[in-house]
């Protein structure tokens, strides 16, 4: 493998981050409303009442002071409804809901629920990567301000639905005020940012170790610990494990060590971690299943200039300079600003 060119100057980078900075979670696809035609039908609170399945979302739904929303005939949502086999897959089942906190109930709730916009099946996108719809809740302090809500992915391969990775059993169940979804579990609101879930992940402690080498240097505020750490943000990670770097660092010759990053210079290392940050958020029932190029924070610096990863959901992601694919290990790490998939190799850009 030939050594490591420096890819990513300090001043780009920053450039970068500030601009992606200021366009988190904005130009959310408006859903096609669906005319409300019959003004004396059921509302989504009968929708969720009628359904023998549903007893447990309903439970949830009342303990958090939800269900005169849903029964408000001046409101609209689209509700992703876990049933409650999926309540009791996710390990909470009608029992747990009574014990619960209301306030952890609700924000549970809060996060299946899309106010504003009803999404009929027919209206979700198939389109890579994933597409992003506010929902009721509110991230709480100390992660960001009152105004700011958690957002969750809707998708769609083939015929089948998915709420961020989970599938819907059972679609389009309308309403006068909107439209019911079941889910096939649970999707429970990511609770840390990308920064602080992988510092936990002892599978992630040299990609960590990377991220903190590639911001030497660079001011507080535009270094890719504080956008890994930003709530507003939204990135796919493909997040190399601590064994992948190992096999690096043989190549190159150095110690198998996260003190090794220091041994590059620090714009080889921001290059690296570049290559490996997608700008939207990518859950695995969302990647192509056919291999295709996928630009990357790189791309965002250099253009055109910048190489692709490509990505195939069956064989996993590859660099441009990788001979064969980085198998994806782990999927679907989820966290308030984004989402890592775990792969067994280093992409390489040159």
């Amino acid at each position: 493998m030939k050594k490591i060119k420096h890819i990513i100057p300090t001043m780009i980078i920053m450039t970068i981050f500030v601009v992606l900075a200021a366009s988190c979670n904005k130009n959310v696809p408006e859903a096609t409303p669906l005319e409300i035609y019959n003004p004396t039908g059921n509302t989504l609170a009968d929708v969720i009442n009628s359904d023998a399945t549903l007893s447990t979302f309903k439970a949830a739904v009342t303990k958090a002071g939800l269900l005169a929303d849903l029964a408000d005939k001046s409101k609209v949502f689209t509700v992703f409804a876990p049933t409650d086999a999926g309540f009791t897959l996710s390990g909470l089942p009608a029992a747990a809901i009574s014990v619960i906190p209301a306030s952890t109930v609700a924000s549970v709730v809060q996060y299946h629920i899309i106010p504003g916009k009803i999404l009929m099946s027919s209206d979700i996108p198939t389109t890579f990567p994933n597409v992003q719809f506010p929902t009721s809740f509110i991230i709480p302090a100390p992660n960001t301000n009152p105004l700011v809500r958690f957002s969750n992915f809707p998708s769609k391969r083939g015929t089948t639905l998915y709420l961020n990775n989970i599938p819907v059993t059972s679609t389009d169940a309308i309403a006068v005020n909107g439209v019911v979804h079941k889910l096939y579990a649970v999707a429970a609101p990511p609770t840390r940012v990308l920064l602080d879930t992988m510092a936990r992940d002892a599978d992630l402690q040299y990609l960590v170790a990377a991220v903190l080498a590639a911001d030497a240097g660079v001011p507080t505020g535009s270094r890719f610990q504080d956008y890994l750490a930003n709530p507003l943000a939204n990135f796919t990670i493909l997040a190399p494990t601590n064994d992948a770097f190992k096999n690096l660092f043989a190549v190159l010759g150095l110690p198998q060590s996260p003190t090794s990053f220091s041994l590059l210079p620090a714009t080889t290392v921001r290059g690296i971690v570049a290559y490996h940050v997608l700008l939207s958020r990518a859950f695995s029932p969302n990647l192509p299943t056919t291999a295709t190029g996928v630009p990357t924070l790189l791309s965002a610096s250099l253009g055109a200039a910048a190489p692709l990863l490509t990505v195939d959901a069956a064989q996993g992601v590859k660099g441009a300079k990788n001979p064969i694919y980085s198998k994806i290990t782990a999927k679907d790490r989820h966290a308030i600003n984004g989402v890592y998939h775990k792969i067994d190799m280093v992409l390489m850009p040159q």
